[in-house]
């Protein structure tokens, strides 16, 4: 299985793993195999499109992200302990709440915690473009007009 998401610009992979997701808070009961992704900007996991072996074979093996959350909208990361030993990382975003089986959810979790804290990369802070509009009074007719347009908008002469 491919990473077959686009990543946005400066967007990279922190950690993968194969995953096993479990989540009964989708209107679409969600389980199944597939890849778990944490990048700087969001956690998402993607799970093949079809499960029969025959269209994989034909077809080559297509997938698509299941859950795809950003890391300001995870409210809560824990890692739930099962009777028998077995132990699920859990994701809260929103009204998602997918339990993932994965290897180590405990450092799951912890990446997970430490990519929130980090400060966004520059390309993904917002920009801000701040424009000077500069004023020139025209000297023939004394009306205000636009220093980059270069002649009055209402006698046409040279600014």
């Amino acid at each position: 299985m491919g990473l077959s998401m686009l990543l946005h610009s400066g967007e990279r992979v922190l950690r993968s793993a194969y995953a096993v997701i479990e989540s009964d808070h989708r209107p679409q009961d969600i389980r199944g195999p597939g890849v778990l992704y944490l990048t700087n900007y969001r956690v998402l996991f993607e799970a093949p499109s079809s499960r029969g072996r025959v269209r994989d074979f034909v077809r080559g093996r297509e997938s698509r992200v299941v859950f795809s959350s950003s890391l300001q909208e995870i409210t809560d990361v824990t890692v739930r302990r099962g009777r028998l030993g077995k132990s699920r990382l859990i994701v809260e975003a929103g009204r998602w709440r997918p339990a993932f089986d994965v290897l180590d959810p405990d450092a799951w979790a912890g990446s997970i915690a430490q990519a929130k804290r980090a400060p966004l990369p520059p390309s993904a802070a917002p920009v801000i473009i701040e424009r000077q509009v500069v004023k020139v009074r025209c000297r023939y007719c004394g009306s205000l007009g636009n220093e980059v347009d270069g002649r009055c908008p209402y006698c046409g002469a040279a600014l």
